[in-house]
């Protein structure tokens, strides 16, 4: 029987060698590396049933680089042993599939404790690939397999494609970047994919919400104050440019930045540099801005209510993100993917979709795009009573859409038939059934016209 292959990534060499030997003498084959990308390019040329990692690494961000494994290694367990643990972290990593999250120790309980971990990793792949009886016959439809995508975006669109095609363009220069797109389209996932492909991936990544905010409280939050600066501000608060220093800030919904800060956000652009709320002395800060807006901020600027300098400094790169409707062959994918994980967090025994719950997705027009198709999934699989998701699943808007919604193309060639088919009809009633006459009409032979009449089930007889 073969040995089962696990790799250990740790920083620290001394506690790699003092787990590798441990694992060693349990039979196992283990070889190591002690940097992520490391990692990675051993994963490329050496299979792993397991990895023991420690992800607080220097050279990546921890949950960048869990979501990096679940998608190019999706069949190798994952136990995470970190001398830095925290709730909020382990939590992360067991939703995105991690099997045990511990922390390190050097310690005989620790080292026994990452061996009985280890070992029921192994039983569990090995209950997963024992062959299994022949499942009873079901309806056709879609099962859930893994997935890959770049940095967390699946796609199988080409505007999408060529929008990754810039992402790694753009990924390492200084410019700032304003993404355009539809609510729930994947602006902010198109902003993190930026910088987890830049030289500043594994450094901050700050996010805020322009539109949540009052302007009293948006300027604390974007600089900071000292303490005293205001009534209430009882101790100095470090504002999210501070936070972002060497890497990203990505502002959501920027349009909704008030005048008065969009001057001091256009002044922090131009020089670096700015001052804490109440605040004299002038701190420098290197980050890279991504804004992002659902709004074209051209309009606004034409109408008077953005800054004209302000919108040209956020749009040296622009990329504008299509909406869902526009990416009908990402559908069934996304709604794969969201099934699968909502079925393992949830404990659910769900696999698949039908064909006709395919179609039903297809076939609508998303106004709350890739978000509002994630919280539909969510509810089908919470709700669903059978391994395959069906139309019943699915709320009533989306298999019954309302009076006026045009449903979304599927193939060109399923669009062109109808009107091809009622030619024929028109053409062979025409000639009173006469496939000759109907043939010359049409300009076709007559074994074109039959092949046609057979492939659109049509009885000339019946329609003379």
């Amino acid at each position: 029987m073969a040995k089962a292959k696990i790799l250990v990534l740790d920083q620290d060499i001394s506690w790699s060698l003092m787990i590798s030997e441990a694992l060693i003498k349990e039979d196992y084959d283990v070889f190591s590396a002690n940097r992520a990308t490391d990692a990675l390019l051993l994963l490329q040329v050496r299979n792993a049933d397991i990895i023991v990692a420690d992800i607080n690494l220097p050279d990546t961000n921890a949950l960048s680089f869990l979501e990096q494994l679940r998608q190019q290694h999706p069949d190798i367990s994952l136990i995470v042993c970190t001398g830095r643990p925290t709730i909020a972290q382990a939590v992360q990593a067991i939703r995105l599939g991690a099997h045990d999250y511990r922390e390190k120790a050097v310690t005989p309980d620790c080292i026994i404790g990452l061996k009985e971990s280890v070992a029921a990793a192994l039983a569990e792949r090995s209950r997963n690939l024992r062959p299994t009886a022949a499942p009873p016959p079901r309806p056709r439809g879609l099962l859930a397999t893994p997935a890959q995508g770049f940095y967390g975006i699946l796609s199988q669109n080409v505007q999408m494609h060529d929008i990754f095609e810039l992402v790694q363009t753009i990924a390492d220069s200084v410019a700032n970047v304003l993404i355009y797109g539809e609510t729930g389209t994947g602006k902010e996932l198109v902003a993190r994919a930026i910088h987890d492909a830049s030289s500043r991936h594994g450094r901050p990544f700050v996010t805020m919400d322009c539109s949540a905010l009052a302007r009293e409280l948006m300027e604390s939050e974007l600089f900071g104050h000292e303490k005293g600066a205001f009534t209430g501000a009882h101790d100095r608060h470090i504002g999210r440019f501070e936070r972002a220093n060497t890497g990203t800030l990505f502002l959501d919904e920027v349009a909704n930045i008030d005048p008065g800060i969009q001057a001091k956000l256009l002044r922090v652009l131009q020089s670096r540099t700015f001052e804490r709320v109440g605040g004299q002395k002038s701190i420098s800060v290197d980050v890279r801005i991504i804004a992002a807006t659902n709004v074209p901020l051209n309009e606004l600027v034409a109408a008077g209510k953005f800054r004209d300098d302000l919108y040209h400094r956020l749009n040296v790169v622009e990329i504008n993100l299509p909406p869902l409707r526009e990416r009908a062959e990402d559908i069934p994918l996304l709604a794969l993917e969201f099934l699968k994980r909502f079925a393992r967090q949830n404990n659910k025994d769900v696999r698949g979709l039908t064909d006709a719950a395919v179609q039903s997705l297809r076939g609508y027009r998303w106004p709350g795009n890739v978000r509002e198709l994630e919280n539909v999934i969510l509810q089908a699989v919470v709700l669903a009573k059978s391994p395959l998701l069906d139309t019943a699943d699915l709320p009533r808007r989306i298999t019954q859409p309302v009076e006026g919604q045009t449903a979304l193309p599927t193939r060109l060639t399923a669009q062109l038939e109808e009107p091809e088919k009622q030619i024929l009809i028109n053409a062979i009633r025409q000639h009173g059934g006469n496939i000759k006459r109907t043939a010359e009409m049409l300009e076709i032979s007559r074994t074109t016209l039959y092949a046609k009449l057979k492939k659109y089930q049509i009885d000339p007889d019946a329609i003379r």
